[in-house]
């Protein structure tokens, strides 16, 4: 199918359509023409050189930093929506809230399939989540589960979520899936908590299950990693009875990293009285006064 041009609500301006490129160009400094594109000065950097270039090919708005910016963080910083194309259509949205339920930003999923995240302003929305950290998807429903010494899933999308809940288990995500970096904060969480990560069948995946296997490792009550031989666990609900997959899971082995987990801005947390340490985190505490809170 031929890729229509993306088209952003706010580049309607009184006689026209602004493009992608035109939009983008005005919210940048130092725009010179060079062959080929622009150049400018980047956004997400103390730039002196206008190291960005930027161009626009077959609908799409192609953007690189030669400092080493990403295109997510540019997008960001200029304040643009997430490219859309004009055939998208949303297909479901996924509220992820605080722990007392306000609503603090959505996942929208399209068809075809592709993903933004829009954070609620009044009665409109705004398509970034500048100022907001990821959370965990249902977060309220995992932190009873926990006290109630509950198997908590943690899969890597809110379709796995949903599918795991309607099979009467209490699961989670945190939006972004494999790409997305956990907080401490969310970490914290889990003290206590019986854990099955299942990851998607694929390289990124493995390491995401590893990647959040090693920072739960120590902080939980019980920990295991679930490999399926399928895609992921929404596949295997759909020819296999949820009895089958709580077997897999009471018989698989604790999860023991395999060398030494060396993630250093969580190794600090290691020792730390983490029932005073959630307090502190929700009263706005800084890392600073973490070590006061050792045991």
């Amino acid at each position: 199918m031929e890729r229509l041009c993306h088209l952003n609500r706010r580049s309607i301006q009184g006689y026209g359509i602004m493009s992608e490129l035109e939009l983008a160009l005005s919210k940048l400094q130092g725009v010179k023409k060079i062959a080929g594109g622009y150049q400018a000065k980047c956004p997400c950097h103390n730039d002196k050189i206008a190291s960005l270039s930027i161009s626009e090919r077959d609908g799409k708005l192609l953007i690189y930093c030669h400092a080493g910016c990403s295109f997510e963080s540019i997008i960001k910083s200029l304040n643009l929506e997430p490219p859309k194309p004009l055939f998208q259509t949303i297909s479901a949205t996924y509220d992820y809230t605080d722990e007392e339920e306000k609503l603090l930003y959505q996942v929208v999923r399209y068809t075809p399939k592709s993903f933004s995240q829009r954070r609620p302003d009044g009665e409109d929305w705004v398509w970034n989540l500048n100022g907001i950290e990821p959370t965990l998807y249902h977060l309220p429903e995992v932190l009873e589960a926990i006290k109630e010494n509950k198997i908590i899933f943690i899969v890597e999308g809110e379709k796995d979520v949903d599918n795991l809940r309607k099979s009467g288990q209490i699961a989670t995500t945190i939006s972004g899936g494999a790409s997305t970096k956990w907080s401490p904060r969310i970490v914290t969480y889990f003290l206590n908590a019986t854990v099955a990560i299942i990851p998607d069948k694929d390289e990124p995946g493995k390491k995401y299950a590893q990647y959040v296997a090693n920072l739960l490792y120590g902080f939980t009550q019980s920990l295991k990693v679930i490999n399926l031989p399928v895609k992921d666990v929404s596949d295997y609900l759909v020819t296999n009875p949820i009895d089958s997959l709580m077997n897999i899971v009471y018989n698989e082995l604790e999860y023991v990293p395999s060398g030494t987990v060396t993630r250093e801005e969580f190794n600090e947390w290691r020792g730390i009285n983490i029932y005073l340490l959630r307090s502190l985190l929700r009263s706005g505490g800084k890392r600073k006064q973490y070590n006061a809170y050792r045991v």
